[in-house]
């Protein structure tokens, strides 16, 4: 009986191994599962994050190309004012050094 005795408990220790083995299968399963759950939820709060933090450097780049196109705008047409101011002033002198050629021409 000895021998029956020892056999029944080498199976009780082989079922309550293979349960715990299963057990450990199931919470191993269970903790994946957990993980990826977590990961793909960590993903999706850092997708929209990056899509915020984007919009808002895309916004302030924005904002300053308007600043800066402006500002090139401005000083291009002080630069154009001042060239025509200045073309105005050879004009006019241009007409009177013709006005001077024109009458030496006709004083000749």
């Amino acid at each position: 009986m000895k021998r029956e005795e020892t056999l029944h408990r080498i199976k009780d220790v082989e079922d309550r191994v293979r349960r715990s083995k299963d057990e450990a299968l199931a919470e191993q399963e269970r903790i994946l599962r957990a993980a990826r759950r977590e990961a793909l939820e960590l993903k999706d709060v850092l997708r929209v994050k990056a899509e915020k933090r984007y919009e808002e450097v895309l916004k302030e780049a924005e904002g300053s190309l308007a600043k800066e196109k402006a500002s090139l705008l401005e000083g291009g047409r002080r630069e154009a004012a001042a060239l025509a101011a200045k073309a105005d002033a050879n004009i006019e002198r241009a007409v009177e050094r013709l006005i001077e050629k024109f009458k030496g021409a006709l004083n000749a």
